[in-house]
């Protein structure tokens, strides 16, 4: 297949396509493995960064967060050694002011004791320090000082009334921990920052409580320290506990939002940054619930279709700190220059395409260009233009080319000049035989008109009359039987006749198909009834195997289909002697024969020989693949859809076909031995048959074994139909009488054969009917003119004045447009009839006819209405059942269940169960029950099962 392709394209095109490929193949590879490469060091590029960036915040918060606890330690320390007293908090306050001042990210650093008594030193923002106090005489207010440069208190800035110290969280969760904690994360009183904590019991020596110290640290100091990292272009950091409360971030947004005169936390799935919003619901989505992170992770999520990487690291102080550090950073920081460099990459790509297509094309026209001088001088030459030579002045290979061509160019005129001569001699030689032979097939068409003509009307007459003889009711037996002798030796003439017509007309191309829509089922069971005594005589089988898939009602010719198989079968029956005959129908998509299963010997196959080879032995005739033809049909768009092919095998047991044979097993008036030595047969059935298939779209085969049989295999292509479409047949009722109150018909008969007029009056005179008769169309115009006839029975073949001539005088009248002309001819040419339709004739009919076709014509153009006799009722009560042999159909028609049990009957000698089945039996086929009956009757035990094992093996 790929060297077919390859085969056509230019030789440009095969210089420049490979070579093209290489270089954008190269390229993009290239291109590829550095896209790839690129991907891979963002990914370790980020990953370090992050984990750098995380890192250095999780340090920071670790020195950032031991201050508060030193400092507490620190107070804690001079309580210890009797410095500072816990009773009396005023000493505390200068301790406290100045303690504050070492430390710029603490707010305060306080002490309250046990009484409710509070002291804390602390430090604004803008650098002013206050001194805030709280106690029990002055009724729990929580005043705040103005200090001076000693740390003396000046003015009050802020008073908070009943602002009981004991109850404050802070204090209470100290004293149910009872060792070094965190506070909450809190707003600051005094200045918008976010505080947090750390707190410390002190208890005496009797371990009895005797307040908490209290350590604040300024959250707004680690947003600045995260805000000074730079994690990308655009990356962030930010800082949440494990309920999803933003604490510190490194963009401008505060960690609290002002709701009235009230200042409050919030999530950090509510910030108003689109950046962190998104990365905190990615958080939420991904572990549903932040505390379920156990471990550092590193992960990445889209934004808008947007890569990002997401690094996520626990921090834990082991005093109750349980924070979530978040390091987030857009793919985009790290590739751009790698985008940028991918781009360069696809220019340079088709910067090297465009270099690679230019090279290519001057290449190929350097190679092509005296290449396709030579194809132009080939052309030339192939015209007549002797004088147009390759002019080359290269000397490469191609220059040596053109040189030998112009010699060979040369050569060619001197030869074709010489052939030139011979062809007109030759050329007035055919001529002369072409006229020869028009001469003899115009000779041989009238012929094979003539002899149609004087052999069908004998044998209308014989079949005529031989069917008016049968309906007699006064013959003896013994004349019967003659009678029935003539008819079929009559119809077997007929056949013989047909068939030499039928192969002279293929032969002359003037077979036609006609297709008809049918019933494939009643054609197989009709040709079954058929054959069915002629194979019970020989003692044979005779199966017809359907696949389920075959339509019922198909379209095609059904009269070449019916002689097909008609002659298949007359083959195998006659040259058979034990076995049996086998009918296989199936259903394909191709028309190709193909070798069905049970034909297991080896065969020898033969469809439209062309050369025969020798393999292991066994000589196969190769087969060439028949011209096969479409079938159209009137609507052929809607058909088209349903068209198929049939598959059909009609294999036998019988002596079989020698190899040798095989080769002209299809040639006209050829028989193999066996069909010499049985003296039966012309020699015209199967060639007929192929021709009949390939006319209708298939191919036929043969394979056969001496010893072991043939199998006869073709292929139709048909057309599945509706049953709505098929004519119901009219049951065959013979004519007994008019009906009553008609009026009187005038029947005229116009045939040159007395035989032909005296078969017609016997049919037609007993109805009581006007006849007359003529012997030419001169009487028969003259009788026309004078009685006025309602029908007309035109011979188109006689003396004087032929049927043509006068059909066409009286259908050009006026008074004749009301009489029915129907022609009567032996011709069998389909030509035929279209000259007579066209000549004047309302119908045309073929000798030998029926007497039905006779009585349908004339009740369809002049409105003849019969009385027909009633068909016989057959009684199948009155058919001696033990009377008829029984055969492998008859159990494969039966139950599959019934059969088997009636097996296990015979064998096990259950008579009772036998006599129950026999009459179950009886039910669906009485002569079937009967005949099996008598066999038990007469102990034909082993005849019974074998028919069973052949019907079950048959299935």
């Amino acid at each position: 297949m790929v060297s077919k392709i390859l085969d056509q394209l230019p030789l440009r095109t095969v210089l420049i396509v490979p070579f093209v490929l290489q270089i954008v193949g190269t390229v993009g590879l290239v291109g590829y493995l550095s896209f790839r490469n690129g991907q891979k060091a963002v990914n370790n590029l980020a990953s370090q960064l992050m984990s750098e960036v995380s890192l250095r915040v999780e340090q920071n918060l670790q020195v950032y967060l031991t201050t508060p606890h030193q400092i507490n330690q620190t107070k804690l320390d001079a309580v210890k050694l009797g410095l500072l007293k816990m009773d009396n908090l005023s000493a505390w306050e200068k301790y406290l002011w100045r303690q504050v001042q070492l430390y710029p990210y603490i707010n305060f650093t306080s002490v309250g004791n046990n009484k409710g008594d509070y002291r804390a030193g602390q430090q604004l923002s803008n650098g002013s320090r206050m001194i805030n106090v709280i106690e029990t005489s002055t009724g729990l207010n929580f005043n705040s000082y103005n200090t001076n440069e000693r740390g003396d208190r000046t003015t009050v800035t802020t008073i908070a009334k009943n602002y009981d110290n004991l109850q404050h969280p802070a204090y209470q969760k100290a004293v149910k921990i009872g060792k070094p904690t965190w506070s909450s994360v809190f707003v600051s009183l005094l200045e918008p920052t976010l505080l947090i904590s750390a707190i410390q019991p002190v208890y005496s020596d009797e371990n009895q409580l005797e307040g908490v110290l209290f350590t604040a640290l300024r959250l707004d100091h680690l947003g600045r320290f995260l805000n000074s990292l730079k994690v990308g272009k655009s990356g962030q950091t930010f800082i949440i506990d494990r309920q999803g409360t933003l604490l510190a971030t490194s963009t401008t947004e505060k960690p609290f939002r002002t709701k009235g005169n009230k200042r409050q936390l919030f999530k950090v799935e509510e910030s108003s940054n689109p950046f962190t919003q998104a990365t905190a619901k990615y958080l939420t989505a991904n572990f549903k619930k932040l505390d379920q992170i156990k471990k550092s992770e590193l992960l990445s999520f889209e934004i808008d279709d947007k890569r990002q990487f997401l690094k996520v690291l626990l921090f834990q102080d082991g005093k109750g700190l349980d924070w979530v550090i978040v390091v987030v950073v857009p793919e985009a920081d790290f590739t751009k220059e790698i985008d940028a460099n991918t781009r360069t990459a696809v220019l340079l790509c088709f910067a090297a395409l465009g270099v690679a297509v230019v090279i290519g094309i001057l290449t190929s026209q350097w190679v092509t260009n005296p290449i396709l001088s030579l194809n132009t001088a080939a052309k030339n030459i192939a015209k007549g233009e002797w004088d147009k030579t390759v002019e080359s002045e290269r000397s490469d290979e191609l220059g040596e080319l053109a040189k030998s061509f112009n010699s060979m160019a040369q050569q060619l005129q001197q030869s074709f000049e010489t052939l030139e001569q011979r062809v007109q001699e030759r050329t007035g030689e055919l001529a002369v035989a072409k006229d020869k032979a028009e001469v003899a097939n115009q000779a041989k068409s009238t012929f094979l008109a003539n002899m149609s003509h004087e052999l069908r009307s004998p044998l209308n007459a014989i079949l005529g009359f031989s069917q008016l003889m049968t309906r007699s009711q006064t013959l003896s037996p013994e004349h019967q039987e003659n009678i029935s002798i003539i008819s079929s030796s009559g119809e077997h003439l007929l056949t013989l006749i047909n068939n030499v017509l039928d192969l002279s007309k293929i032969e002359s191309g003037r077979t036609t198909l006609n297709p008809q829509k049918f019933d494939l089922y009643r054609l197989l069971n009709d040709l079954e009834d058929m054959f069915q005594l002629k194979a019970d005589d020989k003692h044979l089988q005779l199966v017809f195997d359907r696949s389920p898939d075959v339509p019922q009602y198909i379209e095609t010719d059904d009269l070449k289909l019916r002689q097909i198989l008609i002659n298949l079968l007359n083959n195998s029956l006659k040259f058979t002697d034990e076995g049996g005959v086998a009918v296989r129908v199936g259903k394909q998509s191709f028309g190709k024969n193909q070798q069905t299963e049970g034909g297991n010997f080896e065969q020898s196959e033969v469809s439209k020989n062309t050369e025969s080879s020798a393999i292991n032995g066994v000589k196969i005739s190769q087969v060439s693949p028949s011209n096969n033809q479409i079938i159209a049909t009137p609507n052929d768009d809607a058909a088209s859809t349903f068209s198929f092919f049939l598959h059909f095998e009609v294999e036998d047991t019988g002596p079989g076909i020698a190899t040798n044979e095989l080769d002209d097993l299809f040639e006209p008036f050829v028989q193999t031995k066996t069909g010499k030595d049985s003296q039966e047969g012309t020699g015209l059935g199967l060639p007929i048959s192929r021709k009949f298939v390939e006319l209708m779209g298939g191919e036929m085969s043969v394979c056969s074994a001496v010893g072991k049989g043939t199998n006869f295999k073709f292929d139709i292509q048909v057309i599945a139909v509706d049953a709505a479409d098929i004519e119901s047949q009219k049951s065959s009722r013979n004519v007994i009488a008019l009906v009553p109150n008609q009026h009187t018909y005038r029947i005229l008969i116009v045939d040159d054969k007395q035989l032909n007029r005296q078969l017609l009056i016997k049919i037609l005179s007993p109805l009581g009917l006007e006849l007359k008769e003529a012997t030419n169309g001169q009487e028969a115009i003259e009788i026309w003119d004078s009685w006025g006839p309602n029908l007309i029975w035109m011979d188109m073949r006689m003396p004087v004045m032929d049927g043509y001539e006068a059909t066409q005088y009286i259908k050009g009248t006026i008074k004749g447009q009301a009489t029915a002309i129907i022609a009567l001819t032996a011709s069998v040419l389909e030509e035929e009839r279209a000259v007579i339709l066209s000549a004047g004739c309302d119908a045309f009919m073929r000798k030998p006819f029926r007497e039905a076709d006779i009585f349908d014509a004339m009740h369809k153009h002049i409105g003849v209405r019969y009385i027909y006799e009633e068909p016989e009722q057959t009684d199948l009560s009155a058919i001696k059942e033990g009377d008829r042999a029984m055969s492998v159909a008859d159990f494969v028609k039966l139950p599959d269940s019934l059969v088997a049990d009636l097996k296990l009957a015979i064998l096990n000698a259950d008579m009772d169960l036998i006599d129950t089945l026999i009459e179950q039996i009886r039910l669906k086929d009485a002569v079937t029950a009967g005949a099996i009956a008598n066999c038990m009757e007469n102990f034909e035990y082993d005849k019974v099962l074998k028919l069973i094992s052949q019907a079950i093996s048959h299935e």
